[in-house]
């Protein structure tokens, strides 16, 4: 508890340092506080006693708002960008614990009016955790700690750092000069992209009321909005080649590493000054599918290893970590990042035909025959089997105009399979 207070500190005295940086370079802002109530999605616990008691929490930020240097906000209806710092009690009582979690945002106004505005609020960053599966407690073992036959532990989260995703829509009620009432609802995220396990992750729905304060308003007069470009004038073609690789862990009681990766070939269409659309070509790696499944270990040179979803592999095969897909990547600009959304269909997945271990099973231990597209249970994809559609978010920051730097998240449905970091080229 003594180290999430000195994180609590630390990073609210660099948000006041941030926001006197800003007075002292006239860049204006605002500040605002927030009470957070919520709720867990019920899945997203090994069991959904410990998700019973509402979230609550508070939310202090630092927001800058547009000027005429920031020409990639003024694209976005003058949108604001800043940085925060939530609190959440996890229900501390049911032996969840607390989350502190420093972000960055953006705030996009879709309707503004004097009285009035309405937009959406994105934001990234990292959320620490005190509980985790390893020192969940439960109310009816009070003192017994969190192990591999703990059967209250909290599954969702084996770690203490991991990637924080806010996504929400936002209102705000100006009720005098530089003070305005603040109201938002959205999704929430805390997982660690299975680079250790257990990790489901924490889906939370958070409500937030709170007050925001602009000092020195009626010194401020925000730039004219941006006038639309339509087709984007500069080079209205790209083409990209990025790679990128990782770890993850297959299971909480198999402490070893995988090798992950991915190779990207896209064409990008710069439609807006804010919005590109592509579509390319992805192959993944993922060195899980070299181990096999432990009934057949004594069949191969692979150590055995007991997975918590079993694949039914029989060898040690290298084929078998090898995905190809195609894919459709829109992403939104903003200055020289972008932020993807891509949407993506295997065309080579060997695992397809081997999992999951009871189809095959029931198969009489022979491979299946599935082709492209292929009907499963879509309710438990995120959780017991995979399928032919994939999905990324990619974050991508252009160094040069050549070069540039990317995180990908790679999932299936609710399931994320794992993150990567790499580089890539822009032609």
């Amino acid at each position: 508890m003594k180290v999430t207070r000195c994180v609590i500190l630390f990073l609210v005295l660099l948000q006041w340092y941030m926001a006197e940086v800003a007075k002292a370079e006239e860049i204006p802002v605002r500040v605002s506080g927030t009470y957070i109530i919520g709720s867990m999605m019920r899945g997203s616990l090994t069991d959904d006693w410990l998700g019973e008691r509402p979230l609550m929490g508070g939310e202090m930020a630092v927001e800058f708002m547009p000027t005429g240097k920031w020409s990639c906000l003024q694209d976005w209806n003058n949108a604001s960008a800043g940085v925060a710092l939530d609190y959440i009690n996890l229900s501390n009582d049911a032996g969840l614990g607390h989350a502190v979690a420093p972000y960055f945002f953006m705030k996009v106004p879709l309707v503004r009016t004097p009285h009035f505005v309405l937009g959406i609020r994105p934001g990234i960053g990292a959320g620490f955790v005190t509980k985790t599966y390893y020192n969940t407690v439960s109310p009816d073992e009070s003192g017994v700690s969190g192990s591999i036959r703990y059967p209250y532990a909290n599954g969702a989260i084996g770690s203490y750092t991991n990637a924080y995703f806010a996504e929400a829509l936002y209102m705000e009620f100006p009720i005098r000069k530089g003070w305005s009432v603040y109201a938002s609802y959205g999704w929430y995220h805390l997982s660690n992209g299975s680079i250790r396990q257990p990790n489901s992750g924490y889906n939370m729905f958070n409500g937030m009321l709170g007050v925001v304060c602009q000092p020195k308003e009626d010194k401020y007069t925000a730039p004219a909005p941006a006038v639309p470009r339509g087709l984007y004038s500069g080079k209205r073609w790209e083409v990209e080649l990025s790679i990128g690789g990782g770890v993850r862990q297959a299971y909480f009681a198999d402490k070893r590493y995988f090798g992950v990766g991915s190779v990207s070939l896209a064409a990008y269409w710069r439609a807006y000054s804010i919005f590109r659309l592509g579509g390319g070509v992805d192959v993944f790696y993922d060195g899980y599918y070299r181990s096999v499944c432990d009934e057949f270990a004594g069949t191969t040179t692979t150590a055995p290893v007991t997975y918590y979803e079993k694949t039914y592999l029989k060898e040690s095969n290298i084929v078998n970590c090898w995905r190809v897909g195609v894919s459709v990547q829109p992403e939104f600009v903003i200055g020289n990042l972008s932020v993807g959304f891509h949407c993506g269909v295997y065309l080579y997945d060997n695992i397809k035909n081997l999992e999951p271990y009871a189809d095959v099973a029931s198969h009489k231990g022979q491979p299946l025959k599935r082709g492209i597209f292929y009907s499963y249970d879509i309710k438990e994809a995120g959780v017991k089997q995979d399928g032919w559609l994939y999905t990324r978010i990619m974050l991508k920051y252009r160094c040069t105009k050549h070069l540039l730097v990317q995180v990908g998240m790679k999932a299936h449905l609710t399931k994320v399979e794992f993150i990567d970091a790499g580089i890539g080229v822009a032609f």
